[in-house]
């Protein structure tokens, strides 16, 4: 099932920079449509004690390097995304 959160900010990104490109072997990874920008987006839902867990996965870090990037994360309850 899809994660909502991750939809409504992808939809968002959309609204003000223009359709977004998924990047071949992974679900987190999109090229803004220029190409000179990637954000790595990853979901965590809020767990026992309002924690959170990411699971950053390599081979998707190593598609960042060289790159004007940014990693954000999103969980349910926050009013907005955290982009690194």
């Amino acid at each position: 099932m899809p994660n909502i959160v991750k939809i409504k900010l992808i939809d968002e990104l959309e609204r003000r920079f223009g359709k977004l490109k998924k990047l071949p072997k992974s679900l987190s990874l999109f090229d803004f449509p220029n190409g000179k920008v990637r954000v790595y987006i990853r979901y965590s839902k809020t767990h026992g004690s309002n924690q959170t867990f990411y699971g950053l996965r390599k081979e998707d870090l190593k598609q960042l390097e060289g790159k004007n990037s940014f990693i954000c994360f999103i969980w349910d309850s926050q009013s907005e995304p955290l982009f690194l």
